[in-house]
């Protein structure tokens, strides 16, 4: 068996071993999709390393580049994703080689940690390889008791149409990038990262209230039986006098969706304040969440969420 680095030319093989492995129920696969998350995110390619037999590939694991940033640093990392080893061959150990070679070229390339959100089952391979549970992420809740009494809702077509994502990201300028006031690491947000993240994503839909130089607000709805939520993926505040207005501005969105609960990770504080009003919590009940130091001597900052506050956005399962 030979281990060798992945690059662009392998996405069609790639993208044909991950359905063999994995199937399509939960996320399409393909080679748009793949290209979009390991090739064009803005905080650079990712680490993937394939496993071969001969010409066929048996076994692929890729680390995508992330950052998280305070006001005083920036701290690379990489996100374990997609992963999977040909039926075939399952059981051979290529999963822990595959893993084992990507953190040692992490390593070298001085990466600070590597993250993930494991299912229940394969949580337990990489506890045997070195991560470390950090418990589950928090959200904030808040439900909409109002809504229950409304007859007439706007579609989600309208919605996402009305708040259409690409245009309120246009109206930023190109060399757009928040400036971050505070100890937390968030994933640093600048208009290049949110046109690859939430306009060029080719598997989900968003909607956004953007108001340059004032406030941003980045949200899709996820449908259930009988009821909808708004998940907020991502929210700023540039300017302290535009709080009310961005609260405004959320609260009529709710008011059009007819959703009865809104979820967020907590807020970055702004002058001891939380940006959103009338949420619950934080309660642990996003997902699950595993840490491994690489490059960084540990990880005091993100352990247990102690100063590390993604947003659902950078967190979601994609």
């Amino acid at each position: 068996m030979e281990i060798v680095r992945a690059n662009a030319s392998n996405l069609t093989e790639i993208v044909e071993l991950l359905r063999i492995s994995l199937g399509e129920k939960l996320m399409p696969k393909s080679e748009a999709f793949f290209y979009w998350k390991h090739f064009q995110n803005p905080f650079g390619e990712s680490v993937i390393w394939l496993a071969k037999e001969g010409e066929r590939l048996v076994g692929v694991r890729a680390f995508m580049n992330w950052q998280w940033m305070n006001t005083d640093n920036i701290c690379t990392a990489v996100r374990a994703v997609d992963t999977a080893t040909h039926p075939d061959v399952q059981g051979k150990g290529i999963f822990s080689k595959l893993t084992m070679k990507a953190v040692e070229t992490c390593k070298i390339e001085n990466i600070g940690f590597v993250f993930n959100s494991p299912n229940k089952i394969s949580i337990k391979g990489y506890l045997k390889l070195g991560w470390q549970s950090n418990g589950k992420m928090p959200i904030t809740v808040k439900p909409v008791l109002k809504n229950l009494f409304k007859n007439k809702f706007n579609s989600l077509d309208e919605l996402y149409h009305e708040y259409a994502v690409a245009q309120a990201i246009t109206n930023l300028n190109d060399t757009w990038k928040l400036n971050y006031n505070g100890d937390d690491y968030s994933t640093p947000l600048s208009k290049a990262y949110l046109s690859w993240r939430y306009r060029d994503c080719p598997v989900a839909k968003y909607g956004a209230i953007i108001k340059p130089g004032l406030f941003g607000i980045i949200f899709r709805f996820k449908k259930h039986s009988k009821w909808m939520e708004c998940r907020i993926t991502e929210v700023w505040l540039e300017d302290e006098t535009a709080r009310k207005e961005l609260q405004e501005s959320m609260n009529l969105m709710i008011k059009k969706s007819g959703v009865l609960l809104v979820t967020c990770a907590p807020t970055t504080q702004k002058n001891g304040k939380p940006i959103l009003s009338g949420f619950w919590g934080p309660f642990a009940i996003g997902p699950e969440i595993t840490l491994r130091p690489l490059a960084m001597d540990n990880l005091y900052n993100f352990n247990g969420f102690l100063r590390w506050t993604p947003s659902i956005g950078s967190m979601e399962l994609f």
